[in-house]
């Protein structure tokens, strides 16, 4: 698959988020249960889903280990935290982005795109990258028709 990488400005939003621990190999069954919780925190909280969900690895990405998982789903106002769930506000600004469409498990890929873009526009990391679910599971059985947007926030030119 071949990827077109584009700069773009993403708005700030607000939204609900927890933090998950797991392995790689868990990854999956790890964001289901988070996305879970996200969705079940904003219906109890009265603050509809207000775009798709999003995933971000604030650390290191090494296939076979440990790997921390920030989940986020955006929400239409900002409301308490409880229990596992705090609410934050997503910075918005400048990222390096792509899509992928297909299983989860190939957009590795993405990823070698979007960075090889990074370094070649002489760019630089603002923050961990970020997958935007825009079509999965709960609107497709097929995982063929997945639609993930892969984004790397960057620093503005001159900072």
């Amino acid at each position: 698959m071949s990827y077109e990488v584009k700069l773009t400005e993403l708005a700030s939003v607000t939204a609900a988020h927890v933090r998950s621990h797991t392995t790689t190999a868990a990854i999956g069954e790890a964001v289901g249960q988070g996305l879970k919780e996200l969705f079940e925190f904003a219906v109890a909280a009265g603050a509809a889903p207000a775009g798709p969900p999003q995933l971000a690895y604030p650390g290191q990405f090494e296939p076979g280990a440990e790997v921390d998982l920030d989940l986020y789903l955006p929400i239409s106002k900002a409301v308490s935290p409880k229990g596992a769930v705090d609410v934050v506000e997503l910075p918005g600004g400048p990222v390096a982005q792509t899509f992928h469409q297909g299983r989860y498990d190939t957009i590795g890929a993405a990823y070698e795109a979007v960075f090889r873009w990074i370094h070649t526009t002489d760019r630089h990391r603002a923050g961990p990258p970020r997958e935007i679910y825009l079509t999965g599971p709960d609107a497709t059985s097929s995982p063929a028709d997945y639609l993930t947007e892969v984004v790397v926030p960057l620093r503005r030119t001159g900072s």
